[in-house]
């Protein structure tokens, strides 16, 4: 029997998003959410005098796995292929995303420089770098989502663009292949597993690829939803 939904209600539509994310206690793309209203017409549609209400529920076309799969070295896995969605955007588009993610960094008090990169990146120039950044990349994460989502609003095609600051995603990277390296070769040397905190696909995916020519291992991600637990385990200790 399908879940009942849930009536929530806010100033926008994202606040009300936020609200049944932490009610559910679920990312978003694990929630079924219907927008009944997004209150009276403002800034980018979104914000208004009359509040905007949406109801959610668990969204029903999860599917509940019993056990984790085996992700192997070796042998990629469609998590392993799959790459970060980088659909090319128009100049239109990423001068249209600049304008937007000024405004919102406006009115969140902490006005800031917002550049164009060659490669598709809006980067955020200015102080309070680790604001935006927030934990683990999780505030600039849902900048990037919010962005995306007033971007797409009205688009039968959508396009993605990528928000970045001081350079922020590339130590990412380069901190987590770094990382996973160093793991590895103790996995190795003790013949224990060893493992990481949970993780967002795109970062598990950047463990896999760093680890693909690391002979004797296997790669496991263990848990439900988006962000999972990802394992280095030696390949005598996963048999």
């Amino acid at each position: 029997m399908d879940e009942e939904y849930r009536e929530f209600e806010a100033k926008t539509v994202d606040e009300a998003i936020i609200q049944a994310m932490k009610a559910f206690k679920a990312d978003f793309e694990d929630l079924d959410i219907k927008v009944l209203s997004e209150g009276s017409k403002g800034l980018f549609g979104l914000v208004g005098t009359k509040t905007a209400k949406i109801l959610a529920r668990h969204a029903t076309k999860q599917v509940r796995h019993p056990a984790p799969v085996t992700e192997t070295v070796g042998a990629p896995t469609a998590e392993q292929k799959a790459k970060p969605i980088r659909v090319n955007p128009s100049q239109e588009f990423l001068l249209n995303a600049q304008g937007v993610v000024s405004e919102v960094l406006r009115l969140m008090n902490m006005p800031c420089d917002v550049r164009i990169h060659q490669d598709n990146t809006l980067e955020i120039l200015g102080d309070g770098s680790g604001l935006i950044i927030g934990k683990r990349g999780q505030t600039l994460d849902s900048l990037q989502f919010l962005v995306n989502r007033i971007m797409n609003k009205t688009r039968q095609e959508p396009s993605y663009v990528m928000l970045d600051t001081e350079g922020y995603r590339q130590r990412h990277v380069s901190h987590l292949k770094a990382m996973a390296i160093k793991m590895a070769q103790k996995a190795k040397r003790t013949g224990q597993s060893m493992s990481f905190e949970k993780m967002n696909p795109y970062d598990r995916r950047i463990i896999h690829l760093a680890l693909k020519n690391e002979n004797g291992l296997n790669t496991k991600s263990i848990g439900e939803g988006v962000y999972k637990k990802l394992l280095i385990i030696p390949r005598k200790a996963s048999r």
